[in-house]
């Protein structure tokens, strides 16, 4: 208004007339000033509202990026928390497996002793007895009659000589037909002892062990087969034993071990049949 007001007083002190056309003139003047001004003020405060209204979205959006990313990282602790969840569910898994494989022999066991017990009642026959501690029970004898003129038959006890090899085939069929474990053992470790450099030597140690694996002493059937393992080289009977020495190591929970061994047992006898076994379980195993 002032420069109007100027600009008039100045016309009034030139003399000059103001007209009405002059006056409407500085009115639009005055009016488009006025809106000028109006409009200043409106984008000032909508570039405010604007300005404020961005910075609340973007404060909005980092907060919902720090709770996505809240529930993302919960999201990931469910994750692992399910998958130690499932690695115990199949360890739990694999010790039920063995125990019902284990149940099982021992069911078996049960069964074939008590079907050769009723067999020989069947036939009016004692049982066999084992000899205390566990030996070999004493050598069979024949019945040979004795005559004389004042006296009823009598019956002499005659051995009967067992070979080696007869030994043997008498234990193995004690450990594998009719699965009296501890029994088959110590006639198996009785061979050992009476003919350590027999061939049969080799099978015979290596069938201790597995008594010992059957009876479920995994500690003793370790031990055992790794007797044979470092007797006998590369006999074809030490692929078996070191298949045999991985699983109870694996029964026993130590995985790692039983690994080593099976890869042991592909690597030194790959045309084997323990070592297709081997590479099975290792397939299983995720290896």
């Amino acid at each position: 208004m002032r420069p109007i007001l100027a600009v008039l007083l100045a016309l009034l002190v030139s003399g000059c007339v103001v007209t009405e056309q002059d006056l409407a003139i500085q009115r639009k003047v005055m009016e488009l000033q006025r809106r000028v001004d109006t409009s200043d003020r409106a984008l000032q405060e909508l570039t405010s509202d604007q300005a404020g209204s961005a910075r609340e979205r973007l404060e909005t959006l980092a907060r919902n990026q720090a709770d996505f990313q809240a529930g993302l990282d919960g999201l990931r602790v469910d994750v692992q928390s399910l998958q130690g969840n499932s690695d115990d569910l199949v360890r739990g898994r694999d010790e039920v497996r063995q125990e019902m494989l284990l149940l099982r022999d021992d069911l078996m066991l049960q069964l074939a002793d008590l079907d050769q017990r009723l067999a020989r009642l069947e036939r009016g026959e004692a049982p066999i007895a084992v000899s205390p501690g566990g030996g070999v029970p004493a050598p069979a004898v024949t019945a040979v009659p004795v005559t004389s003129a004042n006296s009823a038959p009598a019956v002499t006890p005659t051995p009967v000589a067992e070979t080696p090899a007869g030994l043997y085939e008498r234990a193995l069929k004690v450990l594998r037909e009719d699965q009296r474990f501890a029994e088959g053992r110590e006639l198996m470790i009785s061979f050992l002892k009476r003919y350590p450099e027999d061939p049969l030597a080799i099978n015979a140690a290596y069938w201790v062990g597995e008594a010992y694996y059957a009876e479920k002493n995994y500690e003793k059937a370790i031990l055992q087969f790794e007797d044979v393992i470092q007797k006998y080289g590369d006999h074809p009977k030490v692929a078996a034993a070191l298949l045999k020495q991985g699983l109870a190591f694996d029964t026993l929970g130590d995985r790692a071990s039983a690994r080593l061994l099976l890869q042991r047992t592909v690597e030194r006898f790959p045309a084997s049949q323990e070592a297709k076994k081997a590479a099975g379980i290792l397939k299983e195993w995720g290896n």
